[in-house]
């Protein structure tokens, strides 16, 4: 999987005018994370890289992809915990996590690494 990592402008409608070119290309998205603060930008993951990188090129996005790795936690208090420390005692530094689905008994994470 991959995450595609875009920039939005910095005006109303930026990551609509995205998600539709998404739509339109029939990508689904399967999570997404926006953060803003003096740059808005947006992590994405979708059911098809190659459509995604299209639709992204045709509608003008600045966007960088990384490889995304995924881990299955138990669903329980300190599992993210126990599973951060063990990257950063491996000198694993993160680049972006986020929960990809969960169910009663797991947490699939999606995270990248710089």
């Amino acid at each position: 999987m991959e995450e595609f990592n875009v920039e939005l402008s910095n005006e109303p409608g930026s990551l609509a005018a995205h998600c539709e070119a998404l739509a339109e290309a029939g990508v689904n998205i399967l999570a997404i994370a926006a953060v803003g603060n003096s740059h808005a930008r947006v992590a994405i993951v979708t059911n098809d890289s190659a459509a995604t990188r299209a639709a992204l090129d045709a509608n003008g996005a600045t966007y960088s992809v990384n490889e995304l790795h995924t881990v299955s936690l138990a669903h329980e208090p300190g599992s993210l915990a126990a599973f951060t420390r063990s990257l950063a005692e491996n000198a694993v530094n993160l680049r972006s996590l986020y929960i990809l689905a969960f169910s009663e008994d797991s947490c699939d994470v999606g995270y990248t690494t710089a």
